[in-house]
């Protein structure tokens, strides 16, 4: 199980508007606890689209898109995306982070918590 304070500041955000994947990167950098800040960053990523907590999509002119897939697919969509970019998202990344309802209760309980 994944310690919620590593990605409650990507949550708590994401109640108020889209969330860029740089967030998740530095949540995943700060918790990797000695391991690979990339593979932490692909469970995270994983975990949170698997407990239906977030969607990953692209910013449009009518708003979030988010990407179709299971859980694997749109990880493996994110790491390349990222792996274009040398890891590196402020220079052009599509992947956004857009919070569920659950995730939006997570956020919640993270605050009144």
């Amino acid at each position: 199980m994944v310690d919620r304070r590593i990605f409650a500041d990507v949550l708590v955000e994401g109640l108020d508007d889209w969330v860029p994947i740089d967030q998740l990167i530095w949540a995943a950098q700060e918790g990797a606890n000695g391991r690979s800040w990339k593979e932490f960053f692909a469970e995270l990523l994983h975990f949170l689209l698997e407990n239906d907590m977030i969607q990953i999509g692209e910013l449009a002119a009518e708003g979030f898109s988010p990407w179709s897939g299971a859980a694997d697919e749109v990880v493996r969509l994110v790491l390349d995306d990222l792996e274009r970019l040398s890891w590196e998202p402020k220079l052009g990344s599509r992947a956004w982070i857009a919070n569920t309802e659950a995730g939006n209760e997570v956020a919640r309980s993270l605050i009144d918590g």
